[in-house]
């Protein structure tokens, strides 16, 4: 697979993953609004979603630069986990650049807009603020939606070294105490 497809893919599974957690957000929470509990408890539900789509993502391509080398005799590119933690979630990149431009005052308030590009980010801004105005946000609310944001490049790298090193950590904790 090319790297350009690679990169697309990654972009696919991002747009995935913000159409699923549209429709978990939007029926949830315009429903019941004014629940803290059920805000936490989607936001773990979208961030898993998001996430979990990321795993998938990197796990699947470590699983085939893994064969390609050893099979293949194909050479190992280090940078690639970079590369796709890079690619897949770039459109979140450019929009935290935009929102922070919004917040210093370079650009014109986008913070709804943002949030409907975002939307798993919504049940944690939901938690502190029910306006969408780029004012309602602190600037630790910024620092927040970073954090958020960079979970997914996080969890691409993390899982592809793992899986091309064939390390199963839960194999690891689970069963660690059998195996000695």
């Amino acid at each position: 697979m090319s790297n350009f497809k690679r990169y697309m893919k990654g972009l696919a599974y991002w747009l995935f993953g913000e159409v699923l957690c549209f429709v978990i957000c939007i029926m949830t929470l315009s429903i019941m609004h004014n629940i803290l509990l059920l805000k936490i408890l989607i936001g773990i539900c979208v961030l898993t979603v998001t996430l979990g789509l990321y795993f998938n993502y990197a796990h699947y391509a470590a699983k085939n630069d893994r064969e390609r080398v050893k099979l293949h005799n194909a050479e190992y590119d280090k940078f690639m986990p970079l590369k796709m933690a890079v690619a897949a979630p770039f459109p979140s990149y450019v929009m935290w650049i935009i929102l922070l431009l919004s917040k210093i005052g370079i650009v014109k308030d986008i913070f709804s807009q943002y949030i409907m590009l975002n939307i798993y980010i919504l049940p944690f801004i939901s938690m502190f603020t029910e306006r969408r105005t780029i004012d309602s946000i602190t600037p630790a609310g910024i620092a927040g939606i970073l954090f958020l944001i960079l979970l997914s490049p996080i969890t691409i790298i993390i899982t592809y070294k793992l899986t091309f090193n064939e390390i199963d950590v839960a194999r690891q904790i689970l069963y660690k105490k059998q195996d000695k």
